[in-house]
């Protein structure tokens, strides 16, 4: 006699029914298998949707990394950069912002304020000479407006060879009360994209 697994009735041995409950006889040892084959089949769905998450994971950290490292680097007051170029390296470096109350009583630009700009350049390793002036700026106000160079007293900088360092200045009519621009610097003035931003507030 063998017991039937679900009402617990003697089930003669050559019966594949059991005549309490009339169900198909399933043996001990047959519900086992199934019962491990079912539980290994649960945890490799398991493992395959977990490994997918990770899959997805690391793609998505990988491609924000890549997304970061397409970013442009955005540079302020006193943070050097190093432009390259077929002649060699020099830095550049915005050194100070600052409002000025002179007027330049023959210009016809519009002033409500005029700005400043002070930076200094040192040529690194350059064959030729290097020179940067305000043709090699786009100044932009926050309101993305361009501004125009006005004729105030500043200081001109000079062409310098390598291993020399020198400052300079120039002046821009700022016609808002926002104490804001932003200086695309083009080595090559001619360029239709800019080397590097930087933006400054003060």
């Amino acid at each position: 006699m063998k017991k039937c697994l679900f009402c617990k009735a003697e089930v003669p041995k050559k019966e594949k029914k059991c005549p309490n409950c009339g169900r198909k006889y399933v043996s001990r040892n047959w519900l086992i298998a199934i019962i491990v084959i079912a539980a290994i089949l649960v945890i490799g769905i398991a493992g395959g949707n977990e490994e997918n998450t990770k899959n997805k994971t690391t793609s998505s950290n990988t491609s924000t990394e890549e997304n970061d490292s397409e970013k442009e680097k955005v540079y302020g007051l006193n943070e050097p950069i190093t432009i390259e170029n077929s002649t060699g390296a020099y830095t550049i470096t915005l050194t100070g912002v600052e409002e000025t109350a002179d007027r330049n009583q023959f210009s016809d630009i519009e002033a409500n304020r005029v700005i400043i700009i002070s930076y200094t350049y040192e040529n690194i390793s350059s064959e030729d000479t290097v020179f940067i002036s305000s043709n090699n700026f786009k100044v932009y106000d926050k309101d993305n407006n361009s501004l125009e160079s006005y004729p105030a007293s500043i200081k001109y900088g000079e062409s310098i060879s390598t291993g020399r360092k020198t400052d300079a200045s120039m002046a821009y009519a700022l016609n808002n009360d926002q104490n804001y621009i932003e200086l695309e610097y083009y080595d090559n003035m001619f360029n239709s994209k800019y080397d590097c931003i930087f933006k400054v507030e003060w």
